[in-house]
């Protein structure tokens, strides 16, 4: 391994093919400077080759102005979508356009992709994006469910079609009336 530094404080490091062979240590026990590299960071392995990883674009999620715990992002693998309490945001890569919006609230919302086709659901509605016309639409025949997940191409939900339970953010609480008395007497 060679470094070598330039005027104005910049540098190249070159790692020989040995060491980049020989890839990572397989655990924390081997000890340093046995030929293995140490840590990996801000490159990934791709090709057979060692490249740099792709600078993240901050998202401008301000359109958004639910509280926590929104925006949810899910990152799929052909799109990212951006949900609020009610509003579904697909991202281009620039700017959230809004694809859908739903007419009731619920709780966080649980999604599944598979490629262009899309199940949401917050607990009381379901949602579909159709994977032919892209177009987000409330699904009567998908239920709705407080989780979904992809189990091997097998799509499995929590608590289908079961209204309210954990479905919703805000929890109703009656008002609490405190009564006070004074025992004895104050000279």
């Amino acid at each position: 391994m060679d470094i070598t530094v330039a005027k104005g404080g910049k540098f190249t490091f070159t790692i020989g093919s040995k060491h980049l062979a020989q890839g990572l240590r397989p655990s924390k026990r081997k000890p340093r400077n046995s030929d293995f590299l140490v840590t990996c960071a801000g490159a990934v392995g791709k090709d057979g080759v060692l490249q740099a990883t792709d600078e993240l674009t901050r998202m401008a999620t301000s359109t958004i102005t639910d509280g926590f715990p929104f925006p949810q992002i899910f990152v799929f693998t052909n799109m990212i979508i951006v949900c609020g309490l009610l509003k579904i945001y697909e991202w281009d890569g620039t700017t959230l356009i809004l694809k859908y919006t739903a007419a009731e609230a619920g709780s966080t919302w649980s999604a599944v992709d598979f490629y262009d086709y899309v199940y949401l659901s917050n607990g009381r509605i379901a949602v579909i994006r159709d994977a032919g016309s892209k177009v987000y639409a409330l699904s009567a025949t998908q239920p709705h469910a407080t989780a979904i997940c992809n189990y091997n191409g097998q799509v499995i939900i929590g608590a289908p079609d079961v209204d309210g339970l954990g479905a919703s953010i805000v929890i109703p609480a009656l008002p609490i009336t405190v009564t006070t008395t004074q025992l004895g007497s104050f000279s």
